[in-house]
């Protein structure tokens, strides 16, 4: 309290003239006095945040280190390290019900992945950012060219069974886009399924029926 009527003391001086009879502007040092007095004021009053259970402090721990392991690891490489991350973070996973999960429901970017005909594209130079959109029962993976145009491939998607983290797919088009040369639709060719082995708001580690395994975050 006696914080509190320091705070408004200051105010009413930084005021000056009819307040307290003051004529002359407030000096900068009482101006620097009273932001201090009021931020702790704020302070004071502000609930607290939080603090982190032991599974949130882990969980942020093995996603900052599961990330920082994609980043330096060329594409596809370093799977033991990687593998070893995820077999501690899966368990901590806030939700269990991945695959029915309205947060798996948005355009992801590849982080990394095991995938060689994904990691062909961005090793040799042909692609960048490569995308997954989830909307409803639809599937698009999205792989952009550097020089413009790109592929596209499209399917559906189920769940074979409530409360579970397996969704199965399956590609229903295709298409190759040259740009300027044209664009041609190609026979899709893949089915299977993804379990979605941690779900939260910005990360997503999944393992498919082609033994590989996808990282992603959402696409900004």
């Amino acid at each position: 309290m006696r914080l509190f009527l320091v705070a408004v003391m200051s105010v009413f001086f930084l005021l000056g003239g009819t307040t307290l009879g003051f004529s002359q502007p407030a000096p900068v040092f009482a101006v620097n006095f009273a932001k201090q007095s009021l931020e702790g004021v704020f302070n004071f009053f502000s609930p607290a945040k939080p603090a982190l259970s032991a599974d949130d402090e882990r969980r942020q721990r093995l996603k900052e280190a599961l990330l920082m392991e994609c980043e330096c690891s060329d594409a596809g490489t370093n799977r033991g390290k990687i593998e070893e991350i995820i077999a501690e973070l899966a368990p901590l996973s806030p939700v269990t019900a991945t695959a029915e999960s309205n947060l798996l429901q948005k355009k992801w970017l590849l982080v990394w992945t095991t995938e060689k005909e994904i990691n062909a594209f961005i090793t040799w130079g042909i692609s960048g950012d490569v995308s997954q959109t989830i909307n409803g029962n639809e599937l698009e993976n999205m792989i952009p060219f550097r020089k413009g145009g790109g592929l596209g491939v499209s399917g559906s998607l189920s769940i074979p069974e409530n409360g579970g983290k397996r969704t199965n797919f399956k590609f229903t088009t295709a298409a190759l886009d040259f740009a300027k040369w044209g664009k041609f639709n190609i026979p899709p060719i893949g089915e299977g399924w993804f379990d979605t082995l941690y779900l939260d708001e910005d990360l997503r580690v999944d393992a498919n029926s082609r033994d590989d395994i996808l990282i992603c975050a959402p696409f900004e």
